[in-house]
């Protein structure tokens, strides 16, 4: 399940009040673990400020691909607890507290992007693809090699996943776009050895391809990525007199822990190729 973007939208019957300063937690739960995986985080003192213009969270996850087509357990639980920030604690309101489920029949088959509609006090809209047959890859770095980012009219980093064949879907870029980083949204973080910290995990078709696109005002570069089972890709980019080289490492999805806790693998699409666990079965004698 590919989360491309969520978008908070006015209900009808209730006015929001633009600016909104947003704050609390959006997380996939699903059942390789069972465990939170963030796809928005933001305390009350890091607020993210919406308007009109430009209404969608910034997203920072997920951390692992979500796996909503599960063999035994296909369900994905998205909790949203999001609150409006007022100018003291105690007026703070709660946008929306819910937790919403999902099953594999209830998302688009066919690598559809398709919109799910969250209602609370606003209505958050869940932009979303079930990719099959996919590869997790996780953008490992984005740094500067030679030269200096122009920042000057910010930066911003998206990236899509691309068809095996260039001439499919007549050129056209496909709708599906992430947003990796926005440094107008606030504090461009770099980390040690100039590298960029962004939102790292994106789904890729297995005969696919990954583009990542950097932009500065009117200057842009791009590298394209071959997906691959495993490994690390590395490729450089040229950003105006800068240079940038992005490495993606690449790992095929995990559908259940038990797969890598006691199997110790995974395998390719194929379920019932991995060994089940030893049964022991007992036999009365006469």
């Amino acid at each position: 399940m590919q989360v491309y973007s969520i978008k908070v939208a006015e209900r009808e019957g209730f006015t929001l009040e633009w600016p909104l300063k947003v704050y609390g937690v959006v997380a996939a739960r699903d059942s390789v673990d069972y465990r939170h995986n963030l796809l928005f985080y933001r305390t009350r003192d890091g607020c993210q400020i919406l308007t009109k213009q430009d209404p969608f969270l910034h997203l920072t996850g997920p951390s692992r691909a979500i796996m909503s087509g599960g063999i035994m357990e296909p369900t994905v639980t998205t909790e949203v607890h999001l609150k409006l920030k007022g100018t003291v604690e105690s007026k703070d309101r709660t946008l929306i507290s819910k937790a919403f489920f999902y099953d594999e029949k209830d998302l688009d088959s066919g690598d559809i992007i398709s919109t799910r509609v969250l209602q609370g006090l606003c209505e958050i809209e869940l932009c979303c693809e079930q990719l099959e047959h996919s590869h997790q890859a996780t953008i490992l770095g984005v740094r500067v090699v030679r030269g200096s980012l122009p920042c000057g009219n910010g930066i911003k980093i998206v990236c899509s996943a691309l068809p095996e064949d260039k001439t499919e879907g007549g050129g056209k870029r496909p709708a599906g776009c992430i947003l990796l980083l926005d440094s107008q949204a606030g504090d461009m973080r770099v980390g040690e050895e100039g590298y960029l910290l962004l939102r790292q995990v994106v789904s890729v078709k297995s005969r696919g391809r990954l583009e990542i696109l950097m932009k500065a005002g009117e200057i842009s570069g791009s590298v394209v990525f071959p997906t691959k089972f495993s490994d690390i890709s590395r490729e450089s980019c040229e950003l105006g007199s800068c240079e940038v080289e992005i490495t993606v490492a690449w790992s095929l999805l995990v559908e259940k822990q038990y797969e890598i806790s006691v199997m110790g693998a995974i395998h390719p699409y194929a379920w019932e190729s991995i060994p089940r666990r030893p049964i022991m079965k007992l036999v009365y004698a006469c």
